[in-house]
This record gives structure tokens, C-alpha cells and sequence, in this order.
């Protein structure tokens, strides 16, 4: 059994100077490695929107199969591999089965649509499979169903169910093993996705129930820095990072691992590491553990996300009539809408959600009976702007280095909103004012940092 699992992504598998070096570094592993991999993006979403165009009448299978296979040639071209294998064309035509069914009866269900989106893993581990044949490596997929993951009817965000995944240790054979990501399946046996881009979440679950020493991520498509290279010139590679500076990192930002990586690794103490691939070689930049390090700066990072948008309900009664998040809150549940975060005063309740949520999410608050509410306004050009690291409630000058860097600089915040645990401290802001600000924010706490 590997003493490691790791995750790679699909996205990996268009860039040959990468692929080169797994495949070499796999080579050295001789007969014992554990790969889950994550979707290629070109393929998964070419099967998601086929989905709703099967549904809409807006495509035929084959129309849909035809754009997935064109995404799977620009991939295979990356390593000069024009011919499928045995095990590429069997998926290929489950897959079309799948999605006549779904264009000739109209029968389409939420479990249903979590086992054609597998197929975006299920076919991304059969072209890593080829490209490693290629190379004159001989591998297994090995398939969640197959190992006994299991997980929760939670359609399309189920949680793995460790209690009876207790099969899977033992269900690993010797040699490569790859294994698709991102979903398990549900003691009714039906497959289930365990959120977007999950892959990791799976990845960490494998490696504590398999009982690896680590968990190693390999090439991620944003490492950990401390800010977006996009937005600072002179961002650092951030060294050392504990489980929940590594989730808020994620979840307040764009980063390439799932918020909920860390789950099942921390109460073994399993750490995380991060690998860049480079020469042949795997070069390690950041350590993910339970281990608590407070910088002299307290700050790790400065990261955002433009993909948020504020609801906002006004009227001078709001902070004192009673039920009126709960109702709101209970109507977002129903339908699916994830709430981010949430700021209240007296005359307004501030719910952050995801920006694609936000037209749905007004119009379900224009329907319920909220009677204090006498406005509803959404505010959808605005970006959050989070600060991370351990220490921040016991160190009082970091809010106060936060508003200077913003207030000298003539930055309107919207929003703030700090306290909620020791690691972050957010700003709403103008997207105007979003680059000027993580500058100016990243000057502040990393201007000494050589």
C-alpha cells in the first residue's frame, strides 16, 4: 500500500512539460502510487452543458458527444496519441447511453445528473491511463463504487460517510492506481458528487481511510501565495499553513483545492503537500498541517474573489423584528442557495451569496412575507477582499493596518466583517477599487518581507 496519495488535476494534463514529470516521478515510485484525478475542465463542462441542452431540446446526443470528443482530441494532441483505448471507448459509449436516455425520455433526475458528470473523471482517468502507457507505465483504474466510498444522498454536495468506507483500505491493490475523483457512492447504490471540484475532498478521504502518511497535491493551478501574482508583483510562496488557514484560504478566494480538504486528515494529524513539477522533478512550496504558526505579521495572505454579490434587505424595522432571517435562511435552504456570510445592523440585513445565486436569491425574498422589509437592492459589482492568518483577535493592530491601508488610499468599503474566528477579516468593495486595494493591503502587512 503507498504511504501517500496523490491529487492531479485535470487541467494538468495540457501542459506536456508537467505530464512529462509525472510520469517520470510515478516511474520512481515503482509499484506502489495512489492517484485521484480531477476532471479535465473541457470535458466536464462540455458534459454539463450538454445535459442542458439535452433537457432544453437544444442539442442531440450526438451534437453533445461530438464536442466531447473534440475536447478529448486537443488533449490526447498535448502527447501526439491519436487512437482511443478499450477503456477510453467504453466510457465514451456508457456515457452516449446515458445521455440518449436522458434525450429520448426526458427522465432526468438530480442522482442522474451526478452519474453523467462522473464521467468527466471517469474519462480524464482513462486519457492519463493512455498517456502513461505511453510512457511505458502500466496502471489500474480503480473506481470509488468499485472500493466502497460511500457517501450521502446529498445529491450533488454528499459528504463521505468514513464509518462504512471501511472497505476501501483493503480494495486497493498493488501498482498505479487511478482513481476518479469528486464522487462515491450512496448505500442505495447510487452515485453521488460531492460538491464542484471536489476531487481533493475525495483525495483526503482515500488517504485517511487507506491510512497514508500524507496527502500530496501535485501542480495545483494557483499555489499558495501571499496574494493573486495577477494582482501583486511580489507575492511569496507561503511556506507553512494550518488546516484552516489553508480551507479559508479557499473558500474566501479562487484557489484550486475544495474548502473541504481538510476534513478528514485533521483529527489524524495527516499533513498536506503541496508539490510544484518542475525539471522532471517535484519541488515541494508549501507544508498543510495542524501545526499553529503566527507570522510577526499575523497576516499569511491577501486573497479575493469577484464572484460574490450582496442582498440587501432595508427598512427601519429589520433589526428588531424577530424571523425574519430564519424565514430567508429556511426559503435559501429549499432551494439550494449557499449563504456566505451575513452582516446585520438595525435598519439592514446583508447576505452575501455566490453572484450567480443572487437574481434567484431577490426573487425568493420578493415572494416571502417579510414585512419589515421595505427594500430590496443588490449590489453585484463588488469584490470581497479577505485578510487570513492565526492570531488576528489577539493581535488588535491588524483591523487598524486593514482600514489604514484602504482609508489612505481613498477606498470606499461597502462591507466589513471580522471576528467570526481568529483567521479572517473581510472588505466589500467597489470592483473599481479591487486591484488598487490588494495592493495597497498587501504593501501594508508584507512591505518587510524580503
Amino acid at each position: 500500500m503507498s504511504n501517500c496519495v496523490i491529487r492531479f488535476g485535470g487541467n494538468s494534463l495540457s501542459e506536456f512539460t508537467v505530464l512529462e514529470a509525472f510520469a517520470h516521478l510515478l516511474g520512481e515510485c515503482g509499484d506502489k502510487a495512489v492517484v485521484v484525478v480531477s476532471a479535465i475542465p473541457s470535458i466536464q463542462q462540455s458534459i454539463e452543458q450538454g445535459i442542458d441542452l439535452l433537457i432544453n431540446n437544444g442539442a442531440s446526443t450526438d451534437q453533445v458527444m461530438e464536442q466531447i470528443n473534440n475536447a478529448l482530441v486537443q488533449t490526447l494532441y498535448i502527447f501526439k496519441e491519436r487512437q482511443y483505448s478499450e477503456t477510453l471507448t467504453k466510457e465514451l459509449k456508457a456515457l452516449q447511453k446515458l445521455l440518449k436516455g436522458i434525450e429520448f425520455t426526458g427522465d432526468f433526475s438530480l442522482s442522474l445528473k451526478d452519474q453523467v458528470i462522473s464521467f468527466s473523471e471517469r474519462i480524464t482517468a482513462a486519457v492519463l491511463q493512455l498517456f502513461l502507457a505511453t510512457n511505458q507505465l502500466v496502471s489500474a483504474i480503480i473506481y470509488p463504487e468499485t472500493i466502497g466510498l460511500n457517501v450521502t444522498e446529498e445529491f450533488g454536495n454528499a459528504s463521505i460517510l468514513f464509518q462504512s468506507s471501511g472497505k476501501v483500505k483493503n480494495s486497493i491493490p498493488d501498482g498505479i492506481c487511478l482513481i476518479p475523483g469528486s464522487y462515491g457512492i450512496t448505500q442505495s447504490g447510487k452515485i453521488a458528487r460531492l460538491g464542484k471540484q471536489s476531487a481533493d475532498y475525495s483525495a483526503a478521504a482515500i488517504t485517511r481511510l487507506i491510512g497514508a502518511e500524507s496527502l500530496q497535491l501535485w501542480e495545483l493551478d494557483k499555489e499558495f501565495k501571499t496574494s493573486d501574482s495577477e494582482s501583486v508583483a511580489d507575492v511569496k510562496l507561503i511556506p507553512r499553513l494550518t488546516y484552516d488557514e489553508a480551507s479559508e484560504l479557499s473558500y474566501f478566494s479562487e484557489l484550486s483545492i475544495h474548502p473541504r480538504i481538510v476534513e478528514p486528515l485533521i483529527d489524524k494529524h495527516i499533513p498536506i503537500h503541496v508539490f510544484r513539477l518542475v525539471n522532471k522533478n517535484k519541488e515541494l512550496t508549501t507544508i498543510i498541517n495542524s501545526e499553529s504558526l503566527v507570522t510577526h505579521n499575523v497576516v499569511k495572505s491577501v486573497v479575493h474573489t469577484d464572484d460574490i454579490a450582496v442582498l440587501k434587505l432595508n427598512g427601519p424595522g429589520v433589526g428588531f423584528k424577530p424571523g425574519i432571517l430564519a424565514k430567508v435562511t429556511t426559503a435559501f435552504h429549499s432551494s439550494g442557495i449557499n449563504i456566505r456570510s451575513v452582516i446585520t445592523s438595525q435598519v439592514s440585513i446583508n447576505i452575501i451569496l455566490n453572484k450567480k445565486e443572487i437574481a434567484k436569491a431577490r426573487q425568493i425574498c420578493g415572494e416571502l412575507p417579510l414585512s419589515s422589509v421595505s427594500e430590496i437592492v443588490v449590489e453585484d459589482k463588488v469584490s470581497l477582499i479577505a485578510i487570513v492568518g492565526h492570531g488576528m483577535q489577539q493581535h488588535h493592530g491588524v483591523s487598524a493596518k486593514l482600514f489604514t491601508a484602504v482609508a489612505q488610499h481613498k477606498i470606499n468599503v461597502l462591507l466589513s466583517g471580522s471576528g467570526a474566528s481568529d483567521l479572517v477579516s473581510y472588505l466589500i468593495v467597489d470592483q473599481e477599487d479591487t486591484q488598487k486595494a490588494i495592493k495597497e493591503i498587501h504593501q501594508i502587512f508584507f512591505k518587510d518581507i524580503n
